[in-house]
């Protein structure tokens, strides 16, 4: 009975909103990116410098403002590095994402410990947090209220989860990535410069990641620590290889695994099981989630196949 009331009361909602933007921004990086063609592991690192930096830029200037362009620049910097190493280098990008994911999680304990002397976190200088806006009288709704008393970060969201969806359906750049993720060869006969569309791309990517990153240390903590992303860019992936490439879906299964983490923290009180267990539940949810959806891909790619197949033979007699 415990756990049915928290599982419907609002702070669990409210709780499961906070865990589901970075993931949903993550996400959306990830499906800008492979819209272009692009698997971008790299992610989870870009998060990893945006958070650190943009706390960083919000304590010296305190200005809330300048953190989230700091972050968001970062998270970009880190993007066009993945397509520099990609187009000029010719390096693989998915071995270049992990290179920069191990690269980013050393680099903010030498950039801490440079400049404020840690290496954990950045308690020595707090962040500028980012406010929190509340929508008169809507917010006074039972339940659902708590939908607009969150943080600025949470709007931006969502506005960018239809913003996406506009993009990439109805204007020409983003017309222009989907024909270079779907075949670059016959993008590249019509003119479409895939370097230059896929860059593009992946500046988009780094900057939803660099969002995702300040969200967790301007945001759900007024701290940097070296380990605050926990592999939430990973989990992004997951919600955006669920969401088959639709923004809408996208946000749904973010908000998903956003309700299972949340689960996993309030659960520790509501039922007797031990704490370790439960937070093992976001990633055992994203290997479940990856294993459901490759099958699925797969049982639709035998469908596809086997009608190909029953086309030739159909073919065939008539001939």
């Amino acid at each position: 009975m415990k756990l049915i009331e928290m599982l419907f009361s609002e702070e669990f909602l409210f709780t499961s909103i906070q865990l589901t933007i970075p993931i949903l921004f993550a996400a959306l990086a990830a499906l800008i990116s492979n819209k272009s063609g692009i698997v971008n592991i790299s992610i989870e690192g870009s998060m990893t410098v945006s958070a650190l930096v943009g706390a960083l830029i919000s304590f010296y200037t305190q200005s809330y403002l300048f953190g989230i362009l700091a972050g968001i620049a970062a998270g970009i910097l880190m993007g066009i590095i993945l397509a520099f190493c990609g187009h000029k280098l010719k390096t693989d990008t998915t071995l270049t994402g992990v290179a920069l994911n191990i690269f980013a999680s050393g680099f903010v304990v030498f950039l801490m410990y440079t400049i404020l002397g840690t290496k954990g976190d950045t308690t020595a200088a707090p962040s500028t947090i980012i406010p929190y806006i509340k929508i008169r009288f809507l917010k006074e709704i039972p339940f659902i209220g708590v939908l607009f008393e969150q943080n600025l970060l949470f709007y931006i969201a969502i506005v960018s989860v239809f913003l996406l969806r506009f993009v990439i359906n109805k204007t020409k750049i983003g017309l222009q990535i989907k024909a270079v993720g779907y075949n670059f060869e016959a993008a590249k006969s019509v003119g479409i410069s895939v370097e230059k569309t896929q860059l593009i791309a992946l500046i988009i990517a780094g900057a939803f990641s660099g969002l995702g990153g300040v969200f967790l240390s301007m945001s759900y903590l007024s701290t940097f620590n070296s380990g605050m992303v926990a592999g939430r860019g990973f989990i992004g992936l997951a919600a955006e290889a669920m969401g088959a490439g639709n923004p809408l879906l996208t946000l749904l299964f973010s908000y998903i695994f956003g309700a299972v983490s949340a689960f996993a923290i309030s659960a520790q009180i509501a039922i007797d099981v031990p704490y370790e267990l439960l937070n093992t539940l976001p990633y055992l949810m994203t290997i479940l989630a990856l294993v459901f959806y490759s099958l699925k891909k797969n049982k639709r790619s035998l469908k596809v196949r086997k009608k190909g197949e029953s086309n030739e033979k159909s073919m065939g007699k008539r001939i």
